[in-house]
């Protein structure tokens, strides 16, 4: 099983018990050609949606710090993203489920599970949410990123990027003109462990020479805030 053609699925997958999330992440990636993050915490998800984008959630209910609910009402009332979330938890009331669903659940599934279909589920939130939710190109002016190809062009020109610059550059082309703290920029490139001193700076540095030397000068320093993209450049 795959995700839908021409387009990475992300997935957070959001889960306190060590073993059952990393047998997902192994099934999911290996198994359904899905990118997989993890959160072992509702604090520690609720930072990661502050923090990044992911194209499907999948939320357990009883998680340690902050409960599921509070997360999923976070997502839905606080950041206002409509990104689908499947409920993958061992409450199978019909109580639960309706709660579930009122805070803005897409879909519900009681362990124990197959693997398998909560793949399949995975993948079917996805498809639904395509159309609507995923920009398969990001733009700014003459710089373009084709999501699904994973290639960066200024005008006719493609720009060769490391791994981590094409991270950034996506990170910030998805709100082109928004100053982006540096918080979430170092969230974007080390997700687990930030590190300290200069390095976010070096990966800006790579990134701008980068794109001058295609002709694109729309990477701004806004100084003690962050970076953003401006179509000007």
């Amino acid at each position: 099983m795959t995700g839908v053609p021409g387009l990475r699925c992300r997935v957070l997958v959001v889960e306190d018990e060590r073993t059952i999330a990393a047998n997902l992440h192994e099934y999911l990636t290996t198994r359904a050609d899905l990118d997989v993050d993890l959160a072992h915490d509702g604090a520690a998800a609720i930072a990661r949606l502050g923090a990044d984008t992911f194209d499907v959630i999948v939320l357990d209910l009883g998680l340690p710090r902050v409960p599921g609910t509070d997360v999923l009402d976070h997502l839905r009332r606080r950041l206002r993203v409509s990104t689908p979330v499947l409920v993958l938890t061992a409450r199978d009331t019909l109580g639960d489920k309706l709660d579930a669903f009122g805070l803005g659940a897409d879909d519900y599934l009681v362990k124990p599970f197959a693997m398998a279909e909560v793949a399949a589920r995975i993948v079917a939130l996805h498809r639904r949410a395509t159309g609507a939710s995923v920009d398969e190109t990001l733009v700014a002016g003459r710089l373009r990123l084709d999501r699904r190809t994973h290639e960066a062009r200024v005008g006719a020109t493609v720009l060769r990027l490391a791994p981590m610059s094409m991270r950034l550059l996506e990170r910030l082309l998805r709100d082109p003109g928004r100053v982006v703290p540096r918080r979430e920029l170092e969230a974007t490139l080390w997700p687990d462990d930030p590190p300290d001193g200069d390095a976010l700076r070096s990966q800006i540095h790579l990134l701008r020479r980068a794109l001058v030397a295609a002709g694109f000068s729309g990477l701004e320093t806004v100084h003690g805030v962050g970076w953003r993209i401006v179509a000007e450049g």
